[in-house]
């Protein structure tokens, strides 16, 4: 019987000022930690009922701390409380946090993911440092022990990617418009564009506000004009994925939602308001994926309303904004990291020409000669020429799976066509014992779903090689049909995209 799935720890708050955004983003790690078959203790100061209500509706189990925010006499409650549940992971998303705060953590003996987005603070307590933000960098956080950057890491919860229908074709002038600048919009950036887009007045416009329950401006809202225009106010609606695909362009603050908004393709204006917000703006302006309206205090500019005007009527511009944000974000970033932190402290790269090598003495390693169909062994000559070949091959992808040290301990080879790859995989000699296989698998798994081609990986195992057998169905494959290949009885095993995701 396998060993039950391990329980994740999440330490995140939330607030008026604040707003809702880490513990929501945390929200949709859980998600896929759930997925794969753990459940999730969050350990908060939050208090908003709505919230706290749709973290048990999650199935989370809530905690509330007794120590003061941020403290370290908290650290070491929640150290406490994750080694008494026996946790293998804690994650931490709060800017409240200290590098004593996060050294504290660890005295429970757990490892430690710490989602950051500033760069501003001494991280290399984190076993891994999470940065979802376009702009993330290696430079940006030197001496830590691993970064996961960019939006292909971005937590987007399952509700965003659970519809796979396609977005309809964008409108030659937009009219319908959701407002989100925010759970708490403290400085009430909303009225503003409320107040702004009133002087539109080449068509009707329909505009759906979305805001928090902890938004302290809710009666000025309800009371607000927007001239001609229909407005709806919608205080935590369920179905904003689906809001957001029937819109055709969103007013959004530049933060988290901005990956929520770029993986439905949907056109967005930002304003930015908070600090933590302006590099998420720049990238995405610098990218081509939004319309970037400054600093919320400046809003609006003399030219905004003209720029929003003259946005709303560009449909080409549109069209390359929506299909930018697909392409940047995928919405499979959570179970990316989900991936990393079950196999951590191994990682995937792409193979080099430097690897000919010791790929070669693998391939003749007795084992591995036993176990291929052709036994033979592989020629150092035959070899280069041949790895050569496929480095070049967009029709192949070569990984490599690394410890942290950054000594290879397997490699994994997809070749294929249209949109299937047959995979071959090897745990290095020295590597082997550990139970590496599967991860391997999965890791180079993941570094093949980077690119949306590929969709479907099969292998044929001999039927007489067992071991590999259940390598591959640890690693999710479903055991397939049996034929002869190259004179010798195999199995099929098969894995698709979304099953991997």
């Amino acid at each position: 019987m396998s060993a039950p799935f391990p329980a994740l720890g999440i330490r995140a708050d939330a607030g008026a000022r604040m707003g809702i955004g880490h513990v929501m983003r945390c929200l949709a790690l859980a998600q896929a930690w759930q997925k794969r078959g753990g459940e999730v203790v969050i350990y908060t100061h939050a208090e908003a009922p709505a919230l706290m209500e749709r973290l048990q509706q999650e199935g989370l189990t809530t905690i509330k701390l007794r120590h003061e925010a941020g403290s370290l006499d908290e650290a070491r409650e929640v150290a406490s409380l994750a080694a008494d549940a026996g946790l293998p992971w804690l994650v931490a998303d709060g800017y409240h946090f200290s590098p004593d705060y996060l050294a504290a953590l660890k005295g429970s003996g757990v490892k430690l993911l710490v989602l950051d987005d500033l760069a501003t603070i001494d991280l290399t307590a984190a076993d891994i440092v999470l940065n979802q933000n376009a702009y993330a960098s290696e430079a940006m956080y030197p001496g830590v022990k691993r970064l996961l950057p960019g939006a292909r890491h971005a937590l987007l919860r399952r509700e965003f990617v659970a519809s796979d229908r396609p977005r309809s074709a964008e409108p030659r002038e937009a009219s319908e418009i959701i407002i989100t600048l925010g759970g708490g919009d403290p400085d009430n950036v909303t009225l503003k564009v409320l107040k702004l887009l009133s002087g539109f007045t080449l068509r009707p416009l329909k505009l759906k506000v979305i805001v928090g329950a902890a938004n302290p401006h809710l009666d000025s809202l309800r009371s607000a004009s927007s001239g001609p225009h229909q407005v709806e106010l919608l205080v935590n609606p369920s179905n904003l994925p689906d809001l957001m695909k029937h819109a055709h362009v969103a007013i959004s603050a530049s933060g988290s939602s901005c990956w929520e908004l770029a993986c439905l393709g949907l056109p967005m204006i930002l304003i930015i308001t908070a600090d933590n917000q302006r590099g998420v703006a720049a990238k995405l302006d610098e990218l081509g994926i939004a319309e970037v309206s400054g600093w919320h205090e400046d809003f609006p500019a003399a030219d905004t309303l003209a720029r929003i005007t003259a946005f709303l009527d560009d449909q080409p511009r549109r069209e390359q904004i929506s299909m930018l944000g697909r392409k940047l974000v995928d919405g499979h970033g959570a179970a990316r990291v989900v991936e990393a932190m079950l196999h951590h402290p191994l990682r995937a790269r792409h193979a080099t020409i430097d690897d000919a090598r010791l790929l070669w003495e693998w391939v003749n390693d007795p084992e591995v000669r036993a176990s291929a169909f052709n036994t033979a062994p592989i020629p150092w000559d035959g070899h280069l020429a041949w790895f050569t070949r496929r480095l070049e091959d967009a029709d192949c992808l070569i990984a490599i799976i690394v410890d942290e040290s950054g000594t290879p301990v397997g490699q994994v080879r997809f070749e294929g066509e249209g949109d299937l790859v047959i995979v071959d995989v090897s745990v290095a000699p020295s590597a082997r014992g550990r139970g590496h296989a599967a991860a391997v698998l999965r890791l180079g798994l993941g570094l093949l779903f980077e690119a949306p081609r590929w969709q479907h990986v099969e292998a044929w195992i001999k039927t007489s090689n067992t071991a590999s057998q259940k390598s591959f169905a640890r690693a999710g494959f479903r055991r397939g049909e049996e034929k002869d290949m190259h004179g010798l009885p195999a199995i099929g095993y098969h894995l698709s995209r979304h099953e991997f995701f």
